[in-house]
Order: structure tokens, then sequence, then C-alpha cells
């Protein structure tokens, strides 16, 4: 993943998080949907590429995580209000909750990911 792939990826967030407030559960289906096949087709990029180009994608990852926390705890919030208003369960609340120690644990996970030798290819 590159850093193009990085900022055009920013901006459909961007865009999506404009018209989130605004979608009825039907679009909302409709955008997770293109969400996840966004997600499948980079994993699906990411799977050709050599341990060097994984690597950079994950370490990229982290320190994206790392820059953008302020937003990434704001819509974390949104999603908690939403959560709680329709009912979810505290398990789940916790689930969905996330802090600065948390963004700081998935950072450091795709850190020590990004440094474990790539078995693809190896028998």
């Amino acid at each position: 993943m590159t850093l193009t792939d990085l900022n055009e990826a920013r901006q459909k967030k961007a865009a999506a998080d404009a018209v989130h407030e605004n979608l009825d559960p039907q679009a909302l289906a409709m955008l997770m949907g293109e969400i996840g096949r966004t997600a499948r087709a980079a994993a699906a990029h990411l799977a050709t590429r050599d341990g060097k180009a994984i690597e950079s994608a994950l370490l990229c990852a982290a320190a994206s995580m790392r820059a953008n926390v302020d937003l990434i705890l704001a819509a974390n919030q949104k999603d908690m209000a939403a959560a709680q208003a329709r009912g979810l369960s505290g398990a789940m609340l916790d689930r969905l909750l996330l802090d600065d120690a948390r963004i700081e644990g998935i950072a450091a996970a795709m850190e020590a990911v990004a440094a474990l030798d790539n078995p693809v290819g190896q028998v």
C-alpha cells in the first residue's frame, strides 16, 4: 500500500463520514459493503507483494493511526453514542470503545507483525 493508496482511503473515509449521520440503515449497509470490498481488494493486492511492501504497509498504517488519534477517538465517540442508543450490551460497548492505550496497542501490534518474517512462499 502506497501513500497514494492511503490518501485515497482517507478521502473515501472523509466522504463517508460526511454522510454517515444521515444514512438510513439500507444506505449504511451499502457503505459497509463497499468498505468491505475495498478492504478485500487491498488484502488481495498485498498478498501478491513481497515482504518489504507488506512491512511498509503495516508500518504506514501504524503511523497513520498514531497521527490520527484525535480523529479516530472523535469518530469512536459517535459510534459509542449510536451503540448506546441502540441498547448494545456493556460487553459490546467495551469491545467498541477506543482510547489512547487501545489505539497505541493496535499500532504496536501492527509494528510487531511487520517485524515478523514473511511466511509467504515458505514450506
